[in-house]
């Protein structure tokens, strides 16, 4: 058996599940009833939603020894990082090193991504019809770097109100989003996702998207998206093929000089593309000649990257490499940076001072 993994679409009033199938090699949606496609779970609340996810997963695999477990959702509230983890932890089993959170426009990436090349070797758009309100978003890949650069555009004009037209009006207003968001883009692919979609009332839009592109209907491509990602999770031995560049994500590479490696040589603590609130690392070190700590940040895009020294004040004085220290770095916003080092000492020979310093930089 190989791998298990989950991903999860987590809606205001609905929700669905998808599980890695390993015959396939990609992602199983599953549905409330056995053998209909009937993915739309109630949320009613999140505690209860994990209750039935844990129900339902059950004979596909034990959820609390899934390799990952990745959560879609709109946007990515204050604080609701923290209780989507501390939930799962809690009603699931799932270790919090497994659990991530990421917002519905990278799982719409991390989807199309993963779908034939030609779907998007132009650009992807997806129009989101739930509740009341039409929206649209369109994926632009840069092919020409490595790994692939993505980003999502999601403006306040890709959004129609659409509640109370009639059909003739609502055609309307979908085809006027379709001219303006297509004008002088190369679109290939096209998805519709969401309940509003479910009902036959747009047929003369659905030709105007059909014009030379691929159109594609369905529930449940968020969920299916979140699960791609936690297969590329659970496999980090992989190189990426694509780095995502949404708001919450920290833009630079994060390393630290080591001198006594040869010149100019580092170590990289945090990769560019890493969801800020999910942004830590740390590791020991031995102090190679000045009480000096230096940290260097290059942005993704090739930019001049920055550098930081962190003077170790108040540290013995010791012979090289005779001073081991715990280095952590965690972001606590997505552009500020927590420093820390550690002094451990050295065995008997030079026991920890017990200082530690801090620092947190800013960056543009």
């Amino acid at each position: 058996m190989g791998q298990f993994a989950a991903g999860f679409d987590l809606g205001k009033d609905y929700s669905q599940i998808c599980c890695w199938n390993t015959d396939s090699g990609a992602p199983v949606s599953i549905s409330v009833v056995p053998g209909a496609e009937k993915y739309r779970i109630p949320t009613e609340s999140l505690e209860l939603f994990l209750k039935k996810a844990l129900r339902l997963l059950k004979p596909y695999g034990r959820i609390h020894e899934a390799a990952a477990v990745v959560f879609s959702v709109e946007a990515l509230e204050e604080g609701l990082v923290e209780r989507i983890k501390q939930a799962a932890m809690r009603t699931m089993g799932v270790p919090e090193s497994r659990i991530y959170v990421q917002t519905r426009q990278e799982s719409f990436c991390a989807y199309v991504l993963n779908q034939p090349k030609e779907i998007w070797r132009h650009q992807a758009v997806l129009f989101d019809y739930e509740g009341e309100e039409l929206r649209g978003m369109i994926l632009n890949v840069n092919p020409r770097t490595t790994p692939f650069l993505a980003r999502v555009e999601c403006e306040e004009s890709f959004s129609r109100p659409l509640s109370g037209l009639q059909l003739p009006d609502k055609n309307e207003v979908f085809q006027e989003l379709i001219r303006e968001m297509f004008a002088g883009r190369p679109v290939s692919t096209v998805y519709l996702v969401g309940e509003g979609f479910e009902e036959n009332w747009y047929e003369p839009s659905l030709k105007l998207l059909c014009n030379g592109r691929r159109v594609f209907a369905g529930n449940n491509l968020y969920a299916k998206g979140a699960c791609y990602r936690a297969m590329h999770a659970a496999n980090r031995k992989e190189a990426a093929a694509y780095v995502f560049l949404g708001a919450d994500k920290i833009s630079y590479n994060v390393c630290l000089r080591t001198p006594g490696t040869g010149k100019n040589s580092m170590y990289t603590l945090l990769n560019a593309g890493e969801s800020w609130y999910e942004a830590k690392a740390g590791c020991e070190v031995l102090l190679y000649d000045e009480p000096v700590v230096e940290f260097y940040f290059q942005p993704m895009q090739g930019a001049e990257g920055l550098k930081e020294s962190l003077l170790l004040e108040g540290l013995p004085d010791r012979p090289s490499r005779a001073s081991r220290l715990r280095i952590d770095v965690e972001f606590v916003r997505v552009d500020r940076l927590r420093l820390k080092v550690l002094d451990m000492g050295f065995g008997e020979l030079f026991p920890s001072s017990d200082l530690c310093w801090t620092e947190e930089v800013e960056l543009p």
